[in-house]
């Protein structure tokens, strides 16, 4: 080999030797500086951080749902124990989905919300799949009203129709049990409870009547039931043996015929 080739050669080899031997040491060098030590110390900081908010959020998930279940087991608890106190309550009282229905003591079973003129409102699967929470609320809660009496009045405070509702069946008449007023526009759940009723006994408009769930009407139905002589007896037909007491309130016997007309 000649010599001028192997100069070349060996010089070639040195060079790819301080070549490695400067990109090697140059790694060193970055590996230990500040600027890369810091770079390094954010970007895990930032993983880190990343890492925490996905498993907040997967925290913040799980107990919203795990609130959520623990509302609705509340309600139908609340539900279940309210079924319990009604005389007569069976296996059958409940629905495809566990809910409670309401029972009508002395009647007709499975009133669902409620009822007019006999007729059923019962929920079926695909309703209850998306009733949301709120809507179950207003569920127990109507059930829970409609235990407070046999008679309920669904009113307005600045309603003159309820008004004169109240004053004909609180004061002309005496009631036993005495009938329950809700006062839509002071409840929480009024507006719920209006679209509610609405939905199940066809009427939207107050004072909305309830006597052992079903609706008979407004002011100016019991007012000409009054008038007719009737209203006692509806009340007693319609009330069965919750109700223990219906009669004309004593010093209204005059006022039985005359205040209908009175009132209008």
């Amino acid at each position: 080999m000649p010599k001028s080739r192997m100069r070349l050669f060996v010089l070639a080899a040195f060079l790819v030797v301080a070549v490695i031997v400067y990109v090697k040491r140059g790694a060193e060098e970055t590996l230990s500086s500040e600027y890369y030590t810091r770079t390094q110390e954010a970007l895990q900081a930032k993983e880190y951080a990343e890492a925490a908010k996905e498993r907040d959020a997967a925290n913040i998930g799980e107990r919203l749902k795990a609130a959520e279940e623990a509302a609705k087991k509340a309600a139908d608890d609340k539900s279940q124990r309210y079924l319990e106190s009604v005389e007569g309550t069976t296996e059958d009282d409940k629905s495809v989905a566990g809910r409670v229905k309401l029972t009508q003591q002395g009647g007709d079973k499975k009133l669902g919300v409620a009822k007019q003129g006999g007729r059923t409102r019962e929920k079926d699967a695909s309703e209850l799949e998306h009733e949301t929470l709120e809507d179950h609320e207003v569920e127990v809660e109507l059930n829970a009203i409609l235990k407070k009496s046999p008679v309920i009045i669904f009113s307005k405070s600045y309603c003159p129709y309820s008004k004169r509702a109240k004053q004909l069946l609180l004061e002309t008449y005496k009631i036993s049990p005495a009938p329950f007023v809700v006062e839509l526009d002071h409840h929480p759940l009024g507006a719920k409870l209006q679209d509610t009723l609405a939905e199940s006994t066809h009427r939207r408009t107050v004072p909305n009547i309830l006597i052992m769930g079903r609706s008979i009407g407004g002011s100016d139905d019991i007012a000409a039931l009054h008038e007719a002589g009737k209203l006692e007896e509806t009340i007693r037909t319609m009330g069965g043996s919750r109700i223990t007491e219906v009669k004309v309130a004593a010093g209204n016997d005059a006022e039985k015929k005359s205040e209908p007309a009175a009132l209008r």
